[in-house]
């Protein structure tokens, strides 16, 4: 038997019990993937994470995440969280080798951004009556004005755009999108803060994120490319998500533009160290 120790970290948040929590094996030895998704299974929290050495010489270290149901190729709190670990909460510039490539994290001041990948969309043949019906929702509370659109920059989402705070805090999980599905709201309960979202999974065994950084950045250019936020050649939203699970989590989004199109998304937020413990396997 061999020990195993795991820090665990909020990841989007200034304060304990708020964000996204995280567990990160730094040195999970010889754990093979079922063994791992058996691991984030047990500590049931949106993803845990384990660092391994790299197979890419432009990378650090490579990370592989797990939901509680499935392995991801890429996720937002996971690559924050994981490299503020790895640096141990101080200044650094981390390339985490992920299933999307190698992603570049940089700490500055306790504030943790990455470099995500730019993101990419396509239409659905969802209509607004049928997002609707699904979140619990009248179809007055789904936006006509812009588009019902999937969005990715590894994990796909269906992004459903409401009409106020009030739909947002209302919808519910009723199913029956098939996809994983980020529903919000240009108005929010915090001062300082663009945006009130919500993200329910669809079979990464989660449920209601509390917070889904690989979302912000196609969130983010979306936001862009309609015009529902003031553009500037770096435009910054501020996005507040999780308020609803009582875990109140603050994500950062930068989207640089040049003419027409989006050259860069980045991500980032504040990370607090919970402790850690250890497995027995």
């Amino acid at each position: 038997m061999t020990r195993y120790d795991y820090r665990l970290v909020d990841v989007f948040t200034e304060k304990a019990f708020g964000g996204n929590p995280l567990a990160v094996f730094r040195e999970p030895g010889g754990l093979d993937a079922k063994t791992m998704q058996a691991v984030a299974k047990e500590l049931h929290l949106s993803e845990t994470t384990f660092v391994l050495k790299p197979s890419s010489a432009s990378a650090d270290h490579r990370v592989r995440m797990f939901t509680p149901d499935t392995e991801l190729p890429f996720a937002g709190h996971p690559t924050l969280g994981t490299a503020y670990v790895l640096a141990d909460g101080k200044d650094a510039t981390i390339r985490l080798e992920e299933g999307v490539g190698v992603i570049r994290v940089t700490l500055r001041d306790g504030f943790v951004q990455m470099e995500q990948p730019l993101p990419t969309f396509t239409g659905t043949t969802i209509t607004r009556k049928v997002a609707a019906d699904a979140l619990g929702l009248a179809v007055e509370e789904v936006r006509s004005d812009v588009p019902i659109q999937v969005g990715s920059s590894g994990i796909p989402f269906l992004f459903v755009p409401l009409a106020n705070l009030k739909a947002v805090r209302r919808a519910r999980r009723l199913g029956g999108l098939g996809a994983n599905v980020y529903v919000f709201a240009l108005s929010a309960e915090r001062s300082g803060s663009d945006v009130h979202g919500r993200m329910f999974d669809d079979g990464l065994g989660i449920g209601e994120d509390p917070a889904t950084g690989s979302a912000q950045g196609p969130l983010g250019a979306y936001l862009v490319a309609h015009d529902l936020v003031r553009v500037e050649p770096t435009t910054r939203i501020r996005v507040e998500q999780g308020f609803e699970i009582a875990r109140p989590s603050i994500l950062d989004v930068e989207v640089d533009k040049a003419g027409a199109a989006v050259t860069a998304v980045r991500v980032g937020g504040r990370c607090v160290p919970m402790g850690g413990g250890w497995l027995d396997l």
